[in-house]
């Protein structure tokens, strides 16, 4: 057997065929159930993740061989990256993967919040034909402002879109961008006070932990629009929830909660106007095989090349 084929390479969470077929042409897979983790990574090579496992300082620090961590993923907040890098292990992710995704998203509920169509499901009658078509109300997207905080690879894209759909784009980052649109470049306040819609693209970082808190929805333009596609612990679901009752809050999307699932007391359940989806954004069947290509960045590393996406830590952000 080659020295390629005696890597020991855990798996936590589903990949797609072609990428599991891929690590096992070039080491031994376990796939294993989460909650197996702290025994399996003890002689592990290779550690592939995705959302829910939790690759923390103390799990790194059980790992006798561990090479490299892959999240087949976007975001890197669930892997401790400084216990990783203390320990020469290279963590890698695919921050492209599911960027046109999220786009389609957070830019389809931006319409849906603003046009609210509503749905026949049968034969009507006359009568009940035009009463669902007068109470179908709506405003024209162009004119309105939109509010991005965080202008990476996604937000970025979003700002492009709402340009194009005649809105007027305020965006809010910790570096300054460049982008080949009209846009203006504001603090936090501003973007809040003067946005229709604000719709949050950050990486969660200590910087961005609730950074949708009591005080931020304060600045809020009295009966703005809320987006959050980003991660649940960006936003607190009990101020959002206060902000939607109040009226600060017309409209919002939520696609990430904290915890996930959002347990029986989420205060969002019972908000007004408020669209909850199960963190399905960056779930388009690409996007998902995109996210996959990790393991290809994995056995780089496994093998002594350098990966093509190596995660940045936050003071790389």
């Amino acid at each position: 057997m080659s020295r390629q084929r005696t890597f020991n390479i855990v798996v936590t969470e589903a990949l797609n065929d072609r990428s599991m077929d891929y690590l096992r042409q070039h080491g031994r897979v376990q796939m294993i159930p989460i909650d197996q983790l702290d025994a399996a990574v003890v002689d592990a090579d290779a550690l592939v993740v995705r959302t829910y496992t939790q690759v923390t300082g103390e799990v790194v620090a059980k790992a006798k061989r561990l090479k490299v961590v892959g999240r087949a993923g976007v975001a890197v907040d669930n892997i401790d990256l400084e216990a990783c890098r203390q320990r020469g292990i290279v963590v890698v992710h695919t921050p492209a993967a599911n960027t046109e995704a999220v786009v389609d998203y957070t830019i389809a509920h931006i319409i849906l919040m603003n046009r609210r169509f509503l749905t026949l499901t049968g034969p009507v009658t006359p009568e009940r034909f035009h009463q669902v078509r007068k109470a179908s109300f709506g405003r024209f997207l162009s004119g309105l402002t939109l509010g991005i905080v965080g202008m990476g690879r996604i937000g970025s894209r979003v700002g492009r879109a709402a340009v194009a759909l005649g809105m007027k784009v305020l965006t809010n980052d910790i570096r300054p961008v460049e982008l080949d649109y009209p846009h203006q470049m504001v603090d936090k306040p501003a973007l809040y006070a003067h946005s229709d819609v604000v719709t949050l693209h950050v990486p969660l970082t200590h910087l961005t932990n609730h950074l949708i808190d009591r005080d931020a929805l304060a600045q809020f333009k009295m009966g703005s629009q809320f987006i959050n596609a980003a991660r649940g612990p960006c936003m607190d679901a009990a101020a959002v929830a206060e902000a939607m009752r109040s009226g600060r809050l017309s409209a919002a999307t939520i696609d990430c909660h904290e915890p996930e699932p959002p347990p029986e007391d989420y205060p969002l359940w019972n908000a007004p106007n408020v669209i909850l989806t199960p963190h399905s954004a960056a779930r388009v069947p690409q996007a998902v095989e995109n996210m996959c290509n990790v393991v290809y960045d994995v056995v780089a590393v496994l093998e002594g090349r350098a990966p093509q996406y190596p995660a940045k830590g936050e003071d790389e952000l």
